[in-house]
């Protein structure tokens, strides 16, 4: 049994075809895309690749569910995520976005599924988010723990403690296994009938498996996405309480801008410290087109 990708996605271009190349070179049987824009300029680029299940997000398409377009996000993601568990018969869901790259390091992702006992009903990977590193080049940062963050972050550590040093979710994304009745999909895990999580193991660093984050791969994109999590989950609320405080403020951007580098981007000292705490990770295998 191999595992199928799920995603809802309003992305550039590159964006969307690392993703894709990416699972697909990973050993996904399928992705079924969910394209917010249901006339995504990415369509043409995407026809004739069996393995992408094109599902476009129309105005009918969001009425058939009992939708309105403009529902909140998260609303539409967890509807489509549903939906694309409920049409599947055998194997496994990966429930990931668009800027995430799901890795287990030397193992295959279909041959660490297999070899789960029958009673795991998913296996959910603790998140590593990109960060820019003091000599410009990139890296990414792992959960650690909180005490640890006072001493790597001394000046930022109430931003970052909460979420373990990381910006954004810590608890990564999960594969949930075929068969399951009443599932209510969550976006980082599952629950049963009962509202009890699915059971599964949980890997991490420690277990070199990892879902790469490219939250804010440039200041712009952060930018223009600011708003949008600060009314969703995307942060933790002593960042939204510092953004709001931003936002109110005589002359904003500058401030902005100043987060920005604070939350990613790692001075000399935290590199060291953070390195000697197990919490950065280098050595990524190169992008699709890379």
């Amino acid at each position: 049994m191999g595992f199928t990708v799920a995603t809802i996605a309003r992305e550039p271009w590159p964006i969307l075809h690392r993703f894709l190349a990416w699972h697909l070179d990973q050993g996904a049987d399928r992705i079924v895309l969910y394209l917010d824009d249901p006339d995504d300029p990415a369509i043409p680029k995407l026809q004739g690749e069996p393995r992408i299940d094109i599902r476009r997000c129309t105005p009918a398409f969001w009425a058939g569910h009992g939708l309105a377009p403009d529902a909140r996000f998260t609303r539409r993601q967890r509807c489509v995520l549903s939906e694309a568990y409920g049409g599947l018969s055998e194997g496994w869901l990966l429930v990931v976005d668009a800027d995430e790259l799901m890795w287990l390091r030397d193992r295959p992702i279909a041959e660490t599924l297999e070899a789960l006992p029958a009673e795991a009903l998913s296996l959910r990977v603790l998140s590593a988010e990109e960060i820019l590193l003091p000599d410009g080049s990139r890296a990414f940062r792992t959960p650690v723990d909180r005490k640890m963050v006072n001493k790597i972050y001394p000046e930022d550590a109430d931003l970052l403690r909460i979420r373990f040093g990381l910006t954004y979710h810590p608890e990564g994304k999960s594969f949930h296994r075929a068969g399951q009745a009443g599932l209510n999909m969550k976006l980082h895990w599952a629950q049963d009938v009962e509202g009890n999580r699915t059971p599964g193991p949980t890997l991490g660093a420690a277990d070199q498996a990892y879902l790469l984050h490219y939250a804010a791969p440039d200041y712009e994109r952060w930018r223009a996405k600011v708003g949008w999590r600060v009314g969703s989950h995307g942060y933790a609320q002593p960042v939204k309480e510092r953004l709001q405080e931003i936002a109110t403020s005589d002359d904003p951007e500058p401030a902005y801008r100043a987060l920005y580098d604070r939350l990613h981007a790692l001075t000399a000292a935290q590199v060291k410290a953070l390195d000697a705490a197990g919490g950065l990770l280098r050595d990524t295998p190169p992008l699709p087109g890379g």
